[in-house]
């Protein structure tokens, strides 16, 4: 398997993704000292401390499995703490397999991470249709699966958050720090893709874990059949992480990016393409646009489009 960071370093570097760069692997790599990567639906990212393991978000239910199973084999510590990037169930439907595998660990998320769940729970047949809708057929590694003719299989999936899955235990608001063995870890709090965002500063490492701030296709930054999201503060935080000089970010979904000047043009690149699209929208909607003349009329520029980090699908 290629070094991830040599992989994405060349791809970035030549504009050319000629390799999947959004990867479900179940492997673990390296990405430093005691700081490790489980591709997955999403990624889990880990780091060991002297008092145990913290890990960063919890990928689905049924990934959950392989991504603890990955992480005992490279590491004899336990998770003691789980940081959820967010609430969306790719990130945190796994929970459960960390607490079967090492008793419930310190749960840290935003303080909307509970309303989420309180809301997938009081409209769970409405999110597992419009997922169903989106992704084509609802897969078992994101917790549920494809509609089937077994009634009771049928009804036992139709839990679109999964049962087990854990709730904060650590509520944040707009920042807080955890300092566990040693090891620092400043938490963000942004809106973008979520409203319960957090994304992670290890200023010892000079790294970012940046959830789904960074996935390495265009950003879900808006989804008529789902809640609000958030591109104009997308934007900001893309530029708050750049302004960090961080020399790596690891996003969960895609490639972990190294060197501060690769990723300075990464995210100011993302947060200057958001801006751009928010700012034509706005001035159709005030120069009086219907709606479908400002779907069919604004657009991104296909050389954006064909950078290997902001490809739409």
């Amino acid at each position: 398997m290629a070094d991830l960071i040599e992989l994405s370093s060349r791809i970035i570097d030549d504009g050319v993704a000629d390799e999947p760069v959004n990867r479900v692997t179940e492997e673990l790599s390296e990405l430093g000292d005691d700081l490790a990567i489980v591709e997955s639906f999403s990624h889990s990212v880990v780091l060991r401390t002297d008092e145990g393991a913290v890990a960063f978000d919890a990928s689905g239910k049924k990934s959950g499995i392989a991504v603890t199973e990955a992480i005992a084999g490279w590491s004899k510590l336990p998770v003691t703490h789980l940081v959820y990037t967010h609430g969306h169930i790719d990130h945190v439907g796994g929970s459960g397999a960390f607490a079967e595998r090492w008793g419930a660990p310190t749960v840290v998320g935003h303080e909307n991470v509970a309303p989420r769940f309180d809301r997938y729970e009081y409209t769970n047949d409405w999110n597992v249709d419009i997922n169903r809708r989106q992704f084509g057929g609802i897969r078992q590694d994101f917790g549920m699966m494809a509609p089937s003719t077994d009634s009771a299989t049928s009804a036992m999936w139709r839990h679109f958050l999964p049962s087990n899955a854990l709730r904060p235990d650590v509520e944040v608001g707009d920042h807080h720090t955890l300092v566990l063995g040693g090891e620092t870890i400043e938490l963000h709090h942004a809106r973008g893709e979520t409203d319960d965002h957090l994304w992670a500063w290890l200023p010892a490492r000079r790294a970012i874990m940046a959830g789904d701030f960074l996935i390495w296709n265009f950003p879900n930054a808006g989804n008529p059949q789902k809640v609000q999201r958030f591109p104009i503060e997308w934007a900001a935080a893309m530029r708050a992480m750049a302004a960090m000089d961080p020399e790596l970010i690891v996003p969960a979904h895609g490639l972990p990016i190294a060197g501060v000047d690769r990723i300075r043009t990464v995210l100011h690149t993302i947060a200057d393409t958001l801006d751009t699209l928010v700012a034509q929208v706005v001035e159709m909607m005030n120069g009086g646009a219907k709606l479908d003349e400002i779907v069919h009329t604004v657009r991104v520029p296909d050389a954006t489009l064909a950078l290997p980090y902001l490809r739409p699908l």
